[in-house]
């Protein structure tokens, strides 16, 4: 007759098989770390570009140190599309060790548009009140996918700093002259205040109803506002828009807008 094994030596083993089994696949990732890194050091730029790309995979809860150097010195490579990747990928980790450097090439490298955006877009993902001042810097590109990637920037940062420091650079971007930039910011823009109401307001009556890309960016950034009567009875109208899309987006703006009212009854 077998005996049945005490349910605390069960457990006893599968917690030991399965500790086993965690430190066997952390071994593991610290070997395709150490396989990458090589493969950047002594590869060709193809090489070391898909390095790039594959060693921010192993990205893990700690011992990510030779990552984050890999990424860092490929900041370096003298080929762009390199340079991009390894930004790409500190934009994933967000090591809080390579703020300083993304800050940098985000702000100075104007030779460059295309390393710059990326260094912009992953200056953003800190939502560091620290880097207005970058973010508006490329506000004031010529190039209007910088703009765009700045105002996107901004547009992250807490209610509290928008509204103390960041109003009239948002307004400008949903002013720019560039439509794209315009469309970008409405669709970003939570934060909420009657001024930017009143300059979404405006954008809102200026547009036509076959501007479909610029009715529904106003239309999404008007959802969770005191709707005023003549904006209100623009957008009853657009409820019968032959886009669907601008339907239910106008329909949402409504509902959101009365039930604010009865709140404010209440």
């Amino acid at each position: 007759m077998k005996t049945a094994l005490p349910i605390s030596v069960i457990i006893s083993v599968l917690l030991f098989s399965g500790c086993a089994m965690l430190q066997r696949t952390e071994l593991i990732r610290r070997q395709h770390v150490r396989d990458e890194a090589n493969r950047y050091a002594a590869g060709n730029w193809l090489q070391r570009l898909e390095a790039v790309k594959e060693i921010v995979k192993f990205y893990g809860p700690e011992k990510n140190t030779l990552i984050i150097g890999t990424l860092l010195v490929a900041l370096n490579d003298p080929y762009t599309s390199i340079r991009i990747e390894a930004l790409k990928g500190l934009a994933r980790c967000r090591d809080q060790d390579t703020h300083a450097v993304i800050r940098k090439i985000a702000a100075d490298d104007e030779e460059n548009p295309d390393v710059r955006w990326y260094a912009l877009r992953a200056l953003r993902v800190f939502k560091d009140p620290a880097d207005i001042d970058v973010f508006v810097k490329g506000l004031q590109s010529k190039d209007w996918i910088i703009r765009e990637v700045s105002i996107k920037g901004l547009c992250v940062m807490d209610d509290a700093t928008i509204k103390k420091n960041l109003i009239p650079y948002i307004i400008k971007g949903i002013n720019d002259p560039e439509t794209s930039v315009t469309i970008t910011t409405l669709r970003w823009l939570k934060t909420k205040d009657e001024k930017f109401y009143t300059a979404i307001v405006d954008k809102f009556n200026t547009c036509n109803e076959y501007n479909y890309s610029m009715l529904k960016a106003c239309l999404i950034a008007l959802k969770g506002y005191k709707l005023d009567e003549k904006t209100k009875q623009k957008i009853i109208n657009l409820l019968v828009h032959p886009n669907i899309r601008i339907r239910i987006l106008a329909l949402r703006v409504l509902k959101k807008d009365q039930m604010l009212s009865v709140l404010g009854n209440g």
